[in-house]
């Protein structure tokens, strides 16, 4: 606490007490500041609290009685959820305007006025404020100039300049449970991305010289080929693989000049991506130059198949470079393009060839999958067609030999894992769960007992997977192609039930923090809280026992290091919202194998570190002869965890978390 008393009229002047300078103490103005020209200001003697026992106990004593006269003047007001929402909302924004997201017991919603909750059939909840930025042009963002947005909206926790985020995003996660660690200081302060050091730099006229001769040289592009298809393909097959080699080599005519080429560069820039060898100027060119095939033809007034597939790829190569928004009006653009194509409808009267028609399948539910993956991750609405808007049939469960452009007989489906396998069962996931996602982006936010509902569905959506793909089954194959495939749906539907569950666990313990509740087995909260845990257990054990059985590449590393993360911080909030739990130490453990996946199996992507750098923070590793965490309710007001000793230097960890190296996947 400080405050300025103008009485000391024997104080210098604030600019010669900040050189050190002799000061002549006239008023107005000083003869130094005079003779220099400069404006001359008295701030006055600064009167400082003492920092003493007395005056400590002092405070204490007023502020239990504060605490006692808002309780009776104020009975429905929970003073930790307005402190955690004046923490967590702008300084610019005045409490009584903070918009709050209640987590009622029932469907109604309910009218909140401030930070007084309306109604009294929600005890059980806290309110999780949105951030929001100070201007109100604050969400307005420009990609092209700040390479370091968070791709993948689970670290930036800064509202300026990122687009908005919803209540589905990590970082809308991540930031709640920070400012609940940190207390009452907000922390957006220390998540300010570092100016240094961009991941992207447009190559110069030289070295994309280069670049383009080493293309032309053939022995480049067809490398980079190769890993295009070898990583990004067998995850997602968009395009038909002996279809685009026959044109590129030229064995058959390619389609519209100007889209074939941007599909080539955007697939070209895939493989540079998927190579994961600093080949970043290759990446960053190639993505240019992707862009440069439609600069003399608006991209708005022509659309074909050829051009929704390169839209489609580029979307989630911007992403993959740290522009998810950019990514996302390309897929946007893609969608109302394959709307007009009608790849929505299956048109069963049109007289196509087989394999044309399944490859408008493949474009469509790509753009399903890419779509509902990207709104879930960063908490906006899902805006595909549904219901009777769309009847196209899923893709064929075949392989690639099955059906070629002579085909004039329907293949049968294989009951065995094929390259479509992921790609099909991934969308009826999303057919299934987006209304999920979509109910869970509501002002009103859900009860724990809705929660469970929506989950015990989710539980017997899965009941429906193939044998192949169910966890209680054996793998049936060791093609690392179908190993990732099978666990990445599974690291998906886990996820989706750690999005369900993480706000209502956060509430929890925040409750249990605010009045030391002992709950049962049963209540509903904690029925929540398990199941979250349970789905972090499991992400995180078949991470680690993965990364070990099958080869590394990025887009596993991607993967990997983005679902370990939000899983990690479910297990250390049930350990900081239960620490006397006989789980304690179970939960200790995933933290710890989290941490050690982070720092020895993940280490090629510089941003595991980071991660396990704020486990570390939130929840410190253990000895391994301590039976369970031994964290007292001091550890949470820790200095690391006040945001205000944290340094700003750029080099700081913190400072420099953009997660520069990823945009979002699906």
């Amino acid at each position: 606490m400080e405050s300025s008393s103008a009485s000391g009229s024997n104080l210098a002047c604030d600019v010669c007490r900040i050189k050190k300078l002799k000061c002549s103490k006239d008023r107005p103005a000083c003869t130094a500041c005079v003779q220099n020209r400069r404006q001359c200001h008295y701030s006055g003697k600064v009167l400082r609290s003492p920092l003493t026992r007395q005056y400590l106990t002092s405070v204490e004593r007023r502020l239990n009685y504060l605490e006692k006269l808002v309780a009776q003047k104020l009975p429905d007001l929970d003073v930790d959820e307005a402190l955690a929402a004046i923490a967590t909302s702008s300084p610019a924004t005045p409490p009584a305007q903070v918009k709050t997201l209640a987590f009622p017991s029932d469907h109604r919603q309910h009218s909140t006025t401030g930070l007084i909750s309306s109604s009294k059939e929600q005890p059980a909840q806290e309110s999780i404020s949105e951030a929001v930025p100070e201007q109100a042009d604050g969400f307005d963002w420009q990609e092209e100039a700040n390479d370091l947005v968070d791709g993948m909206a689970a670290l930036a926790v800064e509202p300026t300049g990122t687009g908005y985020l919803g209540s589905t995003a990590g970082v809308y996660f991540l930031r709640a449970l920070l400012s609940w660690i940190a207390g009452r200081r907000a922390v957006s302060d220390p998540f300010q991305p570092a100016t240094s050091s961009p991941q992207h730099f447009k190559p110069s006229p030289t070295s994309s010289s280069h670049i383009q001769q080493s293309l032309d040289s053939g022995h480049m592009a067809n490398q980079l080929l190769d890993a295009y298809f070898s990583v990004y393909h067998v995850s997602y097959p968009f395009i038909h693989e002996a279809t685009f080699m026959a044109q590129y080599h030229q064995l058959i005519s390619r389609p519209n000049r100007q889209s074939w080429q941007m599909l080539l560069h955007t697939v070209l820039a895939l493989g540079a991506w998927c190579l994961d060898n600093e080949e970043s100027e290759v990446d960053d060119y190639l993505y240019h130059r992707a862009l440069s095939f439609r600069e003399d033809e608006s991209l708005f007034e022509s659309a074909n198949l050829t051009l929704v597939q390169a839209l489609l790829l580029l979307s989630n190569l911007s992403q993959k470079r740290n522009k998810p928004n950019t990514g996302g009006n390309f897929l946007g653009l893609a969608t109302r393009m394959a709307l007009s194509l009608g790849l929505h409808r299956e048109l069963p009267d049109w007289n196509i060839s087989l394999l044309q028609r399944e490859m408008r399948r493949r474009v469509w539910w790509g753009l399903f999958l890419f779509d509902s993956g990207a709104s879930t991750t960063f908490g906006r609405p899902i805006l595909l067609p549904e219901g009777e808007a769309m009847d196209v049939k899923h893709v064929l469960n075949i392989h690639d030999e099955q059906l070629t452009p002579r085909t004039v007989d329907l293949p049968e489906e294989s009951n065995q894992p094929t390259r479509y396998s992921g790609m099909k069962s991934q969308s009826d996931f999303h057919l299934y769960s987006n209304h999920i996602s979509n109910r869970l982006l509501a002002t009103s936010g859900i009860s724990p007992e809705e929660a469970l509902r929506l989950n015990h569905s989710l539980e017997t959506w899965c009941e429906t997977l193939p044998a192949y793909f169910k966890m209680t089954q054996d793998p049936v194959s060791l093609e690392p192609s179908y190993l990732f495939a099978r666990s990445r749906l599974w690291w998906r539907i886990w996820n989706l039930r750690i999005i369900l569950f993480r706000q209502i666990v956060l509430s929890r313990a925040m409750k249990r923090k605010r009045d030391n509740l002992v709950t049962t087995s049963t209540d509903p909260d904690n029925r929540c809280r398990d199941l979250a845990v349970q789905a972090a257990n499991s992400t995180i054990v078949s991470i680690s026992q993965f990364l070990t059985q099958t080869p590394m590449t990025r887009l596993i590393n991607w993967y990997a290091t983005y679902f370990l993360f939000h899983a990690s911080l479910i297990s250390a909030l049930a350990i900081l919202g239960d620490l006397e739990s006989p789980e304690t130490a179970a939960w200790q453990a995933d933290v710890d194998t989290a941490n050690h996946t982070f720092r020895t199996m993940l280490t090629s992507n510089p941003l595991a570190s980071r991660c396990a750098d704020i486990l570390g923070l939130i929840v410190p590793p253990q000895p391994e002869q301590t039976a369970s965490p031994v964290i007292s309710d001091e550890f949470l007001y820790r200095d690391e965890l006040d945001f205000s000793s944290w340094p700003m230097d750029p080099a700081d960890v913190f400072n420099s978390l953009g997660w520069t190296d990823f945009g979002q996947g699906v």
